[in-house]
């Protein structure tokens, strides 16, 4: 098989491990839906005035910690667990490049990010008054490389956590500053931090998504997205630098 064909295929392995476990699908899809879309529902029904940009700012600040949720931690949990029952060894064994067996988990990762946007999105047009992004192809393509990035800083995770159980708490921290960079709580506490605490969060992934997004939403000049490409570049940069000489097929012991 070429390798695009063998990226494919471990990711339809991934997906169609993903889908059959019912407990898992629908803890994703209740937590993006409740996540996602409910506390946007609830300030655009507590607002006596439609300000589109308070709802806005809410709905990138939420999504970006939802992409970092479903990527980062699930990316990590996922890899580790993998690794632990050896299945990443044997899907090693069998032929497959290194790089198609992460990038088809990365695929696979990515996809369901997209898709849980997506679903709280247009439940967000449907009964907010948040209008459809001016620039629906950037939003979209914003989504899936930032997805696909927060995917590849989750590879990094499953490397430097030594059991599956404590990956998820590992991503606690990244989450929590994450979704303080992306103004997920709000602009009154995002109002609070230093200015030099702000000028770091932003500098995270989530940041360069809340200004592309952003700007897919209100429209405007695409050379102002240099800088957030440039930061979600280096961002992907280093976590391949890391996979590369760091990912471990064995289990830790």
């Amino acid at each position: 098989m070429t390798p695009v064909r063998d990226v494919l295929a471990v990711a339809r392995l991934g997906g169609r491990l993903f889908w059959r476990d019912g407990r898992a699908v629908g803890g994703v899809a209740v937590l993006g839906v409740c996540l996602g879309a409910g506390l946007p529902l609830l300030i655009a029904a507590a607002l006596r005035n439609r300000d589109v940009e308070v709802v806005l700012g809410m709905h990138l600040g939420l999504l970006a910690t939802l992409l970092t949720i479903v990527a980062t931690t699930q990316t990590a949990v996922t890899l580790s667990a993998r690794r632990e029952s050896l299945v990443l060894k044997r899907l090693h064994a069998s032929g497959l490049r290194g790089r198609a067996i992460v990038g088809g988990e990365l695929v696979n990762m990515v996809t369901q990010a997209a898709l849980l946007s997506a679903l709280v999105s247009v439940i967000l047009y449907t009964f907010t008054y948040l209008p459809p992004p001016e620039l629906p192809l950037l939003f979209a393509a914003c989504v899936v490389v930032v997805a696909g990035v927060l995917a590849l800083i989750g590879v990094v995770f499953s490397i430097v956590t030594r059991r599956p159980d404590l990956n998820a708490p590992a991503t606690i921290p990244f989450l929590l500053a994450s979704a303080l960079g992306a103004g997920a709580y709000g602009p009154f506490v995002t109002g609070l931090l230093p200015g030099w605490v702000r000028s770091a969060l932003n500098l995270l992934p989530t940041g360069a998504m809340v200004k592309i997004a952003g700007l897919a939403y209100r429209g405007g000049e695409l050379a102002t997205l240099t800088g957030p490409v440039l930061n979600l570049t280096v961002w992907a940069l280093l976590a391949l630098v890391a996979v590369r000489f760091l990912f471990r097929w064995d289990p830790r012991r």
